[in-house]
C-alpha cells in the first residue's frame, strides 16, 4: 500500500540557555587545547630523538656528532673505513639499522 504524501512540515528546534552555552564554550576550548597538545607532543618526538642521539654519541663514543655525519668529509672517511672493515653491505646495514654502532643483537 503506498504511503501518503505529508501535508505539513513540523520543525523541531533545540534552544540552549546561557548555562548550556557556557558549557559548550568550555568544551570547545578544552578540545582545542587538547589538539594543540597532541600536535606539539608529536612534533617533539623527533627533536627528543635527535637530542638523545647526540647525548649518547658524546657520552659513549666521546665525540660530538649528528645523524648527518656522512655530509662532512670526516664523517664520510669514517664510513669508508668502516665499510672496508665489514664490507659495503655490512656498513650500509649498520648505518641504517644501527646508527649508534653498538647493537647487541647483531
Amino acid at each position: 500500500m503506498p504511503k501518503a504524501k505529508p501535508t505539513q512540515v513540523i520543525v523541531h528546534r533545540i534552544e540552549l540557555q546561557e548555562k548550556e552555552r557556557e558549557y559548550l564554550e568550555t568544551l570547545q576550548t578544552t578540545q582545542s587545547l587538547k589538539n594543540i597538545g597532541i600536535a606539539s607532543a608529536g612534533a617533539s618526538v623527533p627533536l627528543l630523538g635527535f637530542l638523545g642521539y647526540k647525548v649518547f654519541k658524546k657520552w659513549k663514543l666521546q665525540e660530538e656528532g649528528t645523524m648527518l655525519d656522512f655530509l662532512s668529509n670526516e664523517g664520510r672517511e669514517k664510513l669508508k673505513e668502516r665499510a672496508k672493515e665489514v664490507g659495503f653491505f655490512g656498513g650500509l646495514r649498520e648505518v641504517i639499522f644501527d646508527p649508534f654502532g653498538v647493537n647487541p643483537f647483531w
